[in-house]
């Protein structure tokens, strides 16, 4: 894992990345043409759109974007959420690293430690992608 900010963007851009997740707000105004690069060779950009509202850069990239939040347009959210657990959705078929298509569906995930609700959601998507065998 690593962690992106956006001063660091540029040192980044001759590195391929099977998958790049934007977790935190990123500012792509000063940054474009070293993520256009970036994403340029991705398979997967996995972004979390409550914290990264404008995505132009986005147009016409042919790679697939996973969204992630609070909000009923993401690929995934949070459809509950308690103490104890939270329930993480899938709400579009996503194909994934080995071509398997992972349907829409539902996964109750047992809350262990400190982590926010989207960290949770960025492990469901982890695993959707590069998990062969997972159950929802």
């Amino acid at each position: 894992c690593i962690c992106v900010q956006n001063e660091n963007i540029e040192n980044l851009q001759n590195i391929k990345f099977d998958a790049f997740v934007i977790h935190e707000q990123m500012s792509f105004v000063n940054n474009t043409k070293a993520l256009e690069k970036i994403f340029s060779t991705l398979n997967f950009l996995i972004i979390n759109t409550d914290k990264n509202k404008k995505l132009d850069i986005l147009n016409g990239t042919r790679l697939t974007v996973i969204t992630y939040g609070l909000n009923h347009k993401c690929t995934v959210t949070a459809s509950s959420i308690k103490d104890d657990n939270i329930i993480v959705a899938l709400q579009r078929d996503v194909l994934n690293k080995f071509g398997i298509v992972r349907e829409i569906g539902e996964k109750r995930i047992e809350v262990k430690n400190n982590l926010d609700v989207y960290s949770y959601m960025l492990i469901f998507i982890i695993q959707i992608l590069y998990c062969k065998n997972i159950e929802y």
